[in-house]
């Protein structure tokens, strides 16, 4: 029994740290009485909801009962009660708003939200004394004011206030309320004072209740700490593989920051924080084009569906995100089902997610890339790669117009035997040049080997645009000779095939240009050639 009460009046010693009165220098304590407080806000605002919704039932109830007499009240007492309702309406629903809010918030509930949820209780209690006092001077027979007035004080007395200074001025309205109730009834001052006893016993009692919960709420703080110092005790275990480890739990909608990595620009003010939160300071920082990724990867009902339906263990994707010097990196997340006791895996509500810079490595894949696409000397598309990507672009825009165009420097041979091959290379990077210059950057642009070039023009609108570019190209070709010097001047031969007149293949349009080439050449260079073929 002694123990009973020492463990008790323990628990009211913590009682200002609980109502944040009292502050603490522990950094752990601290976050505990974060956590606690949290879970006390919203355990409070969701009882208090609760009561006013049954509060605006008793008092519809009121205004149903009068015409029958049940409450004979007047017509301003029903208004009163009207405006009542309607106050009291408008609390739910700012209400339920603000928990909404408070569940998606992580270890601790911002100072914004706090100076919210403290304005909304003011109000709440405002209104509920207030229409207490003007509901007992509106009845003449004290009986039916105490029938009205008992059930709400009685019920409002169990419902918790936001904190302990704010609890100050509905316990002094409460008081008033009672004076009021007893001038009315005309009891004197003895009989008044006889009463306070009961008053404070249910004041005691409620109390006794609210802080029990309250002190549920710290003990259950102190295990997830301990919880906590585990998995961040786990998070460093990666640290040397792994940039960042967080901890995704869908049924507490809660994340875990097991390790953060100050090279990145993803902060956070506490431990946990709340999904929404944690998926919304993800999308933040991550590359445009990786943001529909990076939104599926962290819904639940996609890692349901790869975890629990398709029998995966683990997910894995590359995104870009910013690091701290705003540039963006290459990352990967791995998202990984956490195995029981048993060996068998959970039912997924519980993940963990691991994060690994892979930016040198996609430096050196994107340069191999480039060296098996890529011509070493112009960086135009190789041969094998140029037809590739024209023959996926067929298939892709099958119904469009597109041009395959062969181009050849003309006597190139002799220039490259008198001058060199230094010069040589010179003249065919000034043309890949001009190439990149006058044609989009979503045409396809490749070296088909020696003097020989390929393009394909996307899309093309009509036959008058293709001959405008080339003859663009030609007449800045010609120029750069004449700038540099060469003996003559630099000229071209060109075929030109076009998709779906003159073929719907790489290998036919490739025919029909080059026959359309050799035409060209045949009647004296330096000219452009569309394929014979076309009517």
């Amino acid at each position: 029994m002694l123990e009973i009460f020492k463990n008790f009046f323990e628990t009211l010693s913590r009682i200002g740290k609980y109502y944040g009165v009292e502050k603490t220098d522990s950094e752990g304590e601290a976050a505990c009485l974060s956590y606690t407080e949290k879970k006390r806000v919203l355990s409070n605002l969701r009882r208090t909801l609760i009561f006013t919704v049954f509060l605006i039932l008793y008092l519809l109830l009121i205004i149903v009962a009068a015409p029958l007499r049940f409450f004979p009240v007047d017509a301003s007492v029903l208004m009163l009660i009207l405006a009542s309702i309607v106050m009291l309406a408008a609390f739910v629903g700012l209400g339920i708003m603000l928990y909404n809010k408070g569940n998606t918030e992580g270890f601790y509930i911002d100072k914004k939200l706090k100076s919210k949820l403290q304005v909304t209780y003011s109000l709440f209690w405002t209104i509920y004394y207030a229409m207490i006092i003007a509901v007992l001077y509106s009845f003449e027979d004290w009986v039916l004011a105490m029938a009205v007035w008992m059930p709400i004080m009685i019920v409002g007395f169990l419902v918790p206030v936001y904190s302990l200074q704010e609890g100050l001025a509905p316990m002094v309205l409460a008081a008033l309320s009672v004076f009021f109730f007893f001038k009315l009834s005309n009891y004197d001052f003895l009989q008044l004072s006889a009463t306070i006893p009961a008053i404070v016993i249910v004041i005691a009692v409620t109390d006794i209740n609210h802080v029990e919960r309250i002190n549920g709420f710290y003990q259950e703080a102190r295990i997830y700490g301990e919880s906590s110092a585990s998995r961040r005790r786990l998070g460093n275990v990666f640290e040397e593989v792994y940039d960042m480890a967080f901890e995704l739990d869908f049924e507490k909608n809660e994340c875990q920051i097991l390790r953060n990595n100050e090279a990145y620009s993803l902060k956070f003010e506490s431990e946990i924080v709340g999904l929404d939160n944690f998926r919304a300071s993800i999308l933040e920082i991550v590359h445009p084009d990786d943001a529909h990724t990076a939104t599926k990867v962290l819904d639940e009902e996609y890692l349901d569906n790869e975890f629990l339906i398709e029998g995966r263990h683990q997910v894995y994707v590359e995104v870009r995100v910013l690091d701290n010097h705003d540039e963006y990196v290459w990352i990967s997340v791995l998202i990984s089902r956490e195995k029981l006791m048993d060996g068998t895996y959970g039912n997924g509500d519980l993940l963990l997610c691991l994060v690994q810079n892979i930016e040198e490595r996609k430096k050196s894949e994107n340069k191999l890339k480039l060296e098996a696409e890529r011509d070493p000397l112009t960086q135009l598309y190789n041969k094998m790669t140029t037809r590739s990507l024209i023959e996926e672009c067929f298939e892709k825009n099958s119904s469009a117009q597109h041009a395959l165009i062969i181009i050849d420097i003309d006597n190139f041979k002799t220039i490259n035997d008198t001058r060199g091959h230094t010069v040589g290379d010179q003249i065919l990077l000034a043309f890949a040049n001009e190439l990149s210059r006058n044609f989009r950057e979503s045409d396809i642009l490749g070296r088909a080997g020696g003097d020989e070039f390929v393009v394909l023009i996307k899309n093309i609108q009509s036959i008058a645009l293709v001959c405008d570019k080339l003859q663009q190209l030609t007449s800045a070709f010609k120029k750069y000779g004449i700038d540099n010097g060469f003996p003559g001047r630099l000229s071209t031969s060109i075929g030109v095939a076009i998709f779906g007149k003159d073929g719907s293949s790489y290998d036919e349009l490739f025919k029909r240009a080059d026959a359309a080439l050799y035409e060209a050449k045949r009647n004296g260079k330096d000219q452009y050639k569309f394929s014979i073929t076309r009517s």
